[in-house]
């Protein structure tokens, strides 16, 4: 029987000093018994690496015959004729059940869209994912992009004129879904801001719902009490009427747009029981696993069914170690426990946000240098919880970065520092004693020293939060041991002492 075809390159049989078949199948088959094995196994070699091909009819029983003396030519047929059959790989379409990960194991990346591009618009994002992607970010937590109310308004996206339309500043609701199914393409789930405490004074719900919102003794609509966001109405959560049309904006984006869950600004703001009824009902939907990430600290939030809170006097301490304060790194180490000890909810680590960039200033700034800033990121990511990044922090953003209009982020700054924090993500995704395993302690005021251990892992993290030198005398425990680096990866020996580099972090792994 007639088999199948092959491609031979008359290159390759110059190269073995061979003429040029031309279709004769007999010549071909003479030729290759004629070949010595060395003849033969180059080329084998080359077949499989030329790129001048010419097409031959292969009759299999006039090769059978000839190729008895060498089984590698028989290899060679049947592995061309095995490959001409074998399917590509397919990408396997997103799967929200089995492709939204597990609040534990979020790695989280919060965008800016008025910073993240020139243009400010999602379009910008979108354009940048596969570098998004590069750190190692397996979700996305969007700010608001909803259109924005202008009434007594100073640019804020936090002030929110209509739950289920796009700001056209930001582009359409098509440029949203566009990067949603790019972000699935690339394994990213995406979550959005969502601001359930107050609305834009033009917001149609001031004329056709005023009851849904708080007022003073003389019965005017007030903004949120105990804050100066005077650019917004307060909504009163004691309407039951309120909940359920809330509670309808928020399905909208996951049944009609396809976002992976939501970010709840301000959340402390809000009663239990609604937070109880939203979660009930978004937990609700079909076919959905849906992420909830929770600004606030009140220790009901676990109670109602959302998983993951911040950090915020964890956050506050970094701030104290690595700023000027300079107080003992012991105080990080107190902070993860007393926060463990308030709550079983998983806290966000971070060592800036949206809120700090713009009020305060970037990590850079705060705490003095580059090599600082990224020591204070590998706390937030070693420590445990679930770790951020915010839009500019990777490639050292200095100063302030706005998010009332826009303030585009220069991403040549610092080349190399985003692999460094890709890097730290990575340590995450390889070692779960990161992210599951128990926090040994060790006490020591300018070095952050603790040990995570999982099913006989151990990762010791060392990290100088001073601007100089330390030499750290070793806990008996540590000493004479022998550990790999992994943001090196070298073999490490432990005497009885350590000199540390200022702001060095190490991550040993044994």
């Amino acid at each position: 029987m007639v088999g199948t075809s092959i491609a031979v390159s008359n290159s390759v049989l110059k190269s073995i000093g061979q003429p040029s078949v031309k279709g004769n199948t007999t010549g071909m088959i003479k030729l290759i018994r004629g070949y010595t094995k060395s003849q033969l196994s180059k080329s084998i070699f080359h077949f499989f690496t030329s790129v001048e091909f010419m097409v031959v009819k292969v009759d299999y029983p006039v090769v059978l015959q000839a190729v008895k003396w060498n089984k590698l030519i028989i290899w060679c047929f049947l592995y061309v004729s095995l490959a001409s059959c074998r399917p590509e790989p397919q990408p396997q379409p997103w799967n929200s059940l089995t492709d939204v990960v597990d609040p534990q194991d979020l790695l989280l990346y919060e965008v800016n869209p008025r910073a993240h591009s020139a243009s400010g618009t999602i379009a910008g994002i979108t354009a940048d994912l596969d570098r998004i992607k590069s750190l190692n970010v397996n979700t996305i937590w969007l700010m608001p992009v909803f259109k924005m109310g202008q009434l007594k308004a100073i640019g804020s996206p936090y002030c929110v004129a209509d739950y289920q339309a796009i700001d056209a500043e930001f582009g359409t609701m098509a440029d949203l879904k566009t990067l949603i199914a790019e972000a699935h393409e690339r394994k990213i789930s995406v979550i959005i801001d969502w601001v359930a405490n107050h609305t834009a004074w033009d917001h149609p719900w001031i004329t056709q719902h005023p009851e849904w919102y708080t007022t003073n003794a003389a019965g005017s609509i007030i903004h949120p009490a105990g804050t100066n966001w005077q650019d917004v109405a307060d909504l009163n959560y004691a309407n039951p009427a309120l909940h359920a049309a809330m509670i309808d904006e928020m399905k909208f984006w996951v049944i009609e747009v396809g976002i992976d869950g939501f970010r709840f600004d301000a959340a402390d703001y809000l009663p239990f029981v609604f937070w109880k009824s939203a979660m009930d009902s978004l937990k609700g939907i079909a076919d959905r696993k849906l992420l909830f990430l929770t600004e606030g600290e009140r220790t009901d939030h676990y109670a109602a069914g959302m998983p993951l809170i911040y950090g915020w006097n964890w956050n506050y301490q970094l701030q104290q170690v690595f700023g000027t304060a300079q107080a003992p790194a012991t105080n990080l180490l107190a902070a993860n426990t007393a926060e463990a000890n308030a709550s079983p909810a998983i806290r966000l680590r971070f060592a800036t946000n949206h809120d700090q960039s713009a009020w305060d200033a970037t990590p850079v700034t705060l705490f003095g240098s580059v090599e600082a800033s990224y020591a204070a990121q590998a706390a937030a990511v070693l420590m445990g919880g679930v770790p951020l990044i915010y839009t500019g922090q990777e490639v050292g953003e200095a100063g302030t970065t706005s998010f009332f209009g826009k303030d585009p982020v220069n991403w040549s700054a610092n080349p190399g520092l985003p692999e460094r924090f890709a890097a730290l993500f990575a340590l995450r995704l390889k070692h779960d004693a990161l992210s599951y395993g128990s926090l040994k302690p060790y006490s020591h005021p300018n070095v952050l020293a603790f040990e995570r251990q999982l099913d006989g892992e151990r990762v010791l993290v060392l990290i100088n939060t001073r601007a100089a030198a330390v030499t750290y005398n070793l806990p008996t425990a540590l000493r004479e041991t022998d550990w790999t680096d992994a943001l090196r990866a070298e073999s490490k020996s432990l005497g009885t002492s350590l000199a540390m580099a200022a702001f060095e972090v190490l991550v040993l792994v044994n």
